[in-house]
């Protein structure tokens, strides 16, 4: 298992929430849990699907994602 964090401390993060918070139906119900939550709790195999969803979104930036995912508990800086 692995734990999802939500990142929203740079513009295109808060960007990236927003744009999905607006048609929340058509993300993967792992990213609409964690656009509620800071963090979630999930499988790799979950995880590569929300993340080959969220990085066809328009606004996604490689440079900059909107969460990352970590096998520790604690989260990495500029997550929460």
């Amino acid at each position: 298992m692995l734990f999802l964090h939500r990142r929203s401390d740079t513009a295109s993060a808060k960007a990236w929430w927003a744009a999905v918070k607006e048609s929340p139906h058509a993300a993967p119900a792992l990213l609409r849990e964690l656009a509620r939550s800071t963090s979630v709790v999930a499988g790799s195999v979950e995880i590569q699907q929300a993340v080959g969803w969220a990085r066809a979104h328009p606004t996604w930036r490689d440079d900059d994602p909107p969460f990352v995912a970590h096998d520790g508990v604690v989260a990495p800086p500029g997550t929460l």
